[in-house]
Parts: C-alpha cells; sequence; structure tokens
C-alpha cells in the first residue's frame, strides 16, 4: 500500500487520539485548545512507550495449543509494542463466541501460535539441493542467522493489521476505502512504533512486508512466503488446531507435529525452493486436508455464525457511510480499535439498525433462516446477481431491499468459500523415480485422486445462498426470493429441511 496518498503525521495522531482528520487538521493549524488536548494524549503515549525496557533475555510464553513458545528478547520487544498488544483484545473469529462460547481466543495468540510453527519448521525441516542425489540437510544449512530472524518476525507480525473483530469487517473496509488487514498491516510495519522496534533489533521491514505480500525474487525470502502463504501453509495449520481447540470442534485436529516432520523443501527444475511433502506423509497430510474443510462446514459457515459477521459487517459499513471515513482516517482509527471500541462506535450511530444489530449481538437475539439454496441451483441470470453481490455491497443491499422495503430488516448472505481445491490439487509430492526423487502434484498421484474428489463434491456442495429475517417477514421474503432469484432446478433435498433453523 501506498503511502504517498495519506498524512502519516495525521495517521499517527489519529491512532494516538481517535479523532477526525478535519479535527485534527484544524487544530494543528490553529494550535487551540484541541491541540493542546492533542499533545497531552501524545506525551501520556510517549511516557508509557518509555517506560518498556528492552529485553535482554529469552522467556517462556506458555500457550494452551503448544505449550511453552520459547521468545528471544528481540521477539518479546516487537510483542510488547502497542501494535501488537491490540491483538490481545481482538478476537481470532470475531463473533463466533455467541455461537461456541469458547471462542474467544485472540489474534495475538494466533500470531505467537505461528510464530512457534516457523521455530518448529527450522529445527525440523529438511532441506534437498539435488533430488537426482537426495540427501536431506536441516533447513538451518540452506537459512543463514538473519533469514531465520526474518522468517520468525514475519510469522509474528503476519496478522499485526487485523482490524477489530479480525476478518468479519473487512468486506466493509475493502467496499468502502479499498483496504484490509494486509495493507494495514503493512502500514504498520513501515510506519509506527513497530517500525523503531525492528530498527532496533537489525530486522528490515521493508524485508518483512515484502515476504507477506509477496514481493520479493529472491528464492529463501520466496520460500518463507510459501510457509506463510500457500493452501497449507503454516498460519493455517496455527489457527485451524487453535480454533478447533477454543470451538469444541473437534473434526478440526490433526497431527500438526507428523505433518512437519514430513514436510521438505527441495529445488525444482526451475531452481525454485519448493515446499513438498513425502507420499509416506499422505495420511497427515488428508488429516490436514480435510480438517480444514470439516472446519468450514462446522465452525467458519455455520449459519449463526455467518449472521452475526454479516450484522457487525453490514452496520461497519453503514457506519463508515454515516462519518464519511477518509483513508487516513480508516487506517488510523481501525488500527487503533479494539473488538469493544468498534462495538461502542456502532452504538453512537445515529441509523436506527446500526445501533440494533450492535444490540442483537450483545444480546444475542439474531435474525432466523429464511432460507437455503444451493448456488448451483440457480439459473444462469440470478446465479450471475448473485455471483456479483460478492464484490458489490451496494448491490447487496439494494437485493435485500427489494425482499423488504426496510434498511436492516432482512440479510443476504452468499457462501461461496475459497475451499482451495485446485491449489490442494497442486501440492507437491516427492515421489520415487527412476533415478533419485521426483516432484509431482498430489492429484497426479493414486493415492492422492480420491481426496481430490472429495474436495472437488464440497466444491458443488458447500456454495449456497441463506436469507436472514424476523419470522414476522418469513413469508413475503421467502416469496419474493423465489420470484427475484429463480431457480433452474430443484434442490435434490427437501425444501423445508432450512426453513427457520434455530441457532
Amino acid at each position: 500500500m501506498s503511502s504517498e496518498d495519506v498524512d502519516l503525521d495525521i495517521v499517527r495522531l489519529i491512532r494516538l487520539t481517535g479523532m477526525r482528520e478535519h479535527e485534527l487538521t484544524q487544530a494543528r493549524k490553529e494550535k487551540n485548545g484541541q491541540w493542546t488536548r492533542v499533545e497531552s494524549i501524545t506525551q501520556a503515549h510517549e511516557h508509557f512507550i518509555s517506560m518498556a525496557e528492552k529485553h535482554t533475555r529469552q522467556k517462556a510464553v506458555q500457550d494452551p495449543v503448544h505449550g511453552a513458545i520459547l521468545l528471544e528478547p528481540w521477539e518479546l520487544d516487537v510483542i510488547s509494542g502497542w501494535e501488537m498488544l491490540r491483538l490481545r483484545y481482538v478476537r481470532q473469529l470475531g463473533p463466533a463466541h455467541i455461537v461456541y462460547p469458547g471462542a474467544t481466543h485472540t489474534r495475538f495468540q494466533h500470531c505467537l501460535g505461528t510464530n512457534y510453527l516457523a521455530q518448529k519448521c527450522i529445527k525440523v525441516v529438511n532441506y534437498c539441493e539435488d533430488l537426482s542425489k537426495p540427501c536431506f540437510v536441516p533447513l538451518t544449512e540452506l537459512l543463514d542467522e538473519y533469514q531465520q530472524k526474518i522468517f520468525r518476525t514475519a510469522a509474528l507480525l503476519h496478522d499485526v493489521g487485523h482490524p477489530p473483530t479480525s476478518h468479519t469487517i473487512e468486506f466493509s473496509l475493502r467496499m468502502w476505502v479499498g483496504l484490509d488487514h494486509s495493507d494495514l498491516g503493512e502500514f504498520l510495519i513501515l510506519h509506527s512504533d513497530l517500525t523503531d522496534t525492528l530498527e532496533r533489533n537489525g530486522i528490515e521491514g521493508k524485508t518483512v512486508v515484502d515476504i507477506l505480500r509477496r514481493r520479493t525474487s529472491d528464492a529463501v525470502l520466496s520460500l518463507m512466503s510459501d510457509f506463510l502463504d500457500s493452501p497449507l501453509d503454516i498460519d493455517k495449520t496455527d489457527y485451524l488446531i487453535r480454533d478447533a481447540h477454543f470451538s469444541g470442534v473437534q473434526l478440526g485436529v490433526f497431527p500438526a507435529e507428523r505433518v512437519l516432520l514430513t514436510n521438505r523443501v527441495a529445488r525444482n527444475e526451475e531452481g525454485r525452493f519448493v515446499r513438498a511433502f513425502m507420499l509416506k506423509a499422505l495420511h497427515s497430510l488428508e488429516a490436514l486436508i480435510l480438517s480444514r474443510n470439516w472446519m468450514f462446514s462446522d465452525l467458519y459457515l455455520h449459519h449463526a455464525v455467518r449472521l452475526a459477521e454479516a450484522l457487525v459487517s453490514k452496520a461497519t459499513y453503514f457506519r463508515l457511510r454515516e462519518e464519511g471515513l477518509s483513508k487516513s482516517e480508516c487506517i488510523g482509527l481501525f488500527t487503533r480499535m479494539t473488538d469493544g471500541d468498534l462495538f461502542r462506535w456502532l452504538e453512537k450511530s445515529e441509523i436506527d439498525f446500526v445501533r440494533e444489530y450492535a444490540a442483537r449481538i450483545r444480546y444475542r437475539r439474531l435474525f432466523k433462516v429464511v432460507l437455503s439454496r444451493p448456488l448451483a441451483a440457480f439459473d444462469s441470470d440470478a446465479k450471475g446477481r448473485l455471483m456479483d453481490m460478492e464484490e458489490n455491497i451496494e448491490n447487496l443491499l439494494e437485493a435485500e431491499l427489494e425482499l423488504v422495503d426496510d434498511p436492516g430488516s432482512c440479510v443476504i448472505d452468499i457462501v461461496n468459500p475459497e475451499l482451495g481445491e485446485r491449489f490442494l490439487s497442486e501440492i507437491p509430492v516427492l515421489v520415487g523415480g527412476e533415478t533419485g526423487l521426483d516432484l509431482v502434484s498430489l492429484e497426479q498421484t493414486d493415492e492422492g485422486r480420491p481426496l481430490m474428489q472429495i474436495l472437488k463434491q464440497q466444491r458443488l456442495t458447500i456454495p449456497s445462498v441463506r436469507v436472514y429475517a424476523d419470522r414476522k417477514h418469513y413469508d413475503n421474503v421467502r416469496e419474493k426470493f423465489d420470484k427475484i432469484f429463480p431457480l433452474e432446478r430443484k434442490p435434490n433435498y427437501r425444501e423445508n429441511e432450512y426453513d427457520l433453523i434455530d441457532y
């Protein structure tokens, strides 16, 4: 994200004070009483920041998933900064705790867990330079000391930019001002107190961003990008285990240790380093892939979880529109806010249904599922319009008003997740060749094809459309929806099976 179109100093002041851009600009120009207040807040912030002492020894942080996570002094400096501390108050799964009461774990915990898995990779993953003469050596022989440090830093900071409620409000932020958590994270790494902390510890923030944003042509740094951003990366490995642990959805548990132990790094014919899996690891790999998809169906796509997320996201979008927030204000406010701050901000809205949505989350009084339809069942025109609504929030809001002529009275949810079957099918697998080992895709192996069939079947069955509303609107909404979005074929389930699902 380019910083040229934002005033870095104003963004910093927004992050510190929570004030609007025009208020700060005017106060700075006039040097009035408001500016005195800004200076007071800034001085208080700098006072508390200065109280931190540079760490000089390792410490172990106890994690409920991985056990003791050993952190170096520079890592302790990084997690002690305001940018990372905020993540202690940002829930990993947003409002999912209203369905799964244990799911109150945070982005901070997940970042520590991803860092732990990066450390584990460095220690246990083996590397081979030439597969024609397979000789595997520890990954430490490929990564020098600084590269290991950069890898651990990138793992620790990969989610530093998450706004309150994590992914829940990203759609609204992207629709309003074109920002997501990666953009916000890049800003913090390059333009905040975190930047200074990294520099003091000999870490180049730009290199960390290049890894996280896949902007590097360096072979070793590109490999780190693969470890952190690929269909079976260490980010997903940690959050699948962590989300399963805290939510109680035990289908998400899989042998992560076994997967890492059978993970290899090899140089392919193009000279690029790639992550690959030994064929003997197929059962562990299969457990990871299936766990990922079970977690989608049982947790991430649970109808009440999706509804709660939709309420928060929609309320956020209307609040953004109501306030007319600029890009600088969005960067400043959403890298400042915690979950609690977000809901207090929503509750101050002048829009009735925005306040109502926040109250519905607080009191757990959600809408009901009026209907659910497979996406594949709609005729081509209806399906095209529904798919367009995934990327155009104004079209989505317009469709909701067609169903109920009262803003906020119903919610349309397009359930069309990236299940990754195409990318998963291309996972490199090491198999015995005529000389040494060969790299082939998972789909090319006899053992992998049945698994790919399962994933392709999920791609046909999971995408769907759900409509939520109060019971009083049930008949009217259902009748209008079926007229506006006709089916090409009748779904192969009993039509009333999905009516008014309890949560």
